[in-house]
């Protein structure tokens, strides 16, 4: 597919095609991993410097695209985010569906939803979900032996 483009007055060529982000594991799984982390701080609201360390380098530079799959995510100014606990606790425990693919103008900004999912349509993510369809991610003990997470509800 070949791309368009547009060369602005300073010389800078941009590509003005419409952009398409697809949720995938590991962008779940560092959500999963800020939701813990905000339960067990009681906060809400971070800076992407509070939570680098709970993500890995992919996950970090796509994490600010959580913002257009159904408001589980909110930006609240430069490097300021905030997690919306209900509408993670609906996506992780009760199976609501958010966006999973969606398109942005990169001129207006706009998204175009493309498709909804729950949890459990995700590809690669069905290993971690429990019989009742639940999110259950493993972590690793400090001796190395895997445990499993329950739910928090």
């Amino acid at each position: 597919m070949e791309k368009n483009y547009h060369t602005c007055s300073c010389g800078h060529r941009h590509i003005v095609d419409k952009r398409e982000i697809t949720l995938y594991l590991g962008m779940v799984k560092a959500l999963w991993s800020v939701y813990r982390w905000s339960q067990e701080k009681g906060r809400y609201e971070f800076k992407m410097s509070d939570i680098k360390s709970l993500l890995e380098k992919n996950s970090y530079a796509r994490f600010g695209d959580w913002v257009y799959f159904g408001g589980l995510i909110y930006k609240n100014g430069k490097s300021l985010y905030g997690i919306n606990k209900e509408r993670c606790e609906g996506f992780f425990y009760r199976q609501a569906k958010i966006p999973a693919r969606v398109l942005k103008d990169p001129i207006t900004k706009q998204i175009e939803i493309m498709e909804y999912k729950c949890i459990g349509e995700i590809p690669e993510l069905t290993e971690f979900l429990d019989a009742d369809k639940m999110y259950q991610a493993n972590y690793q003990e400090v001796d190395g032996r895997p445990t499993e997470q329950k739910p928090l509800l």
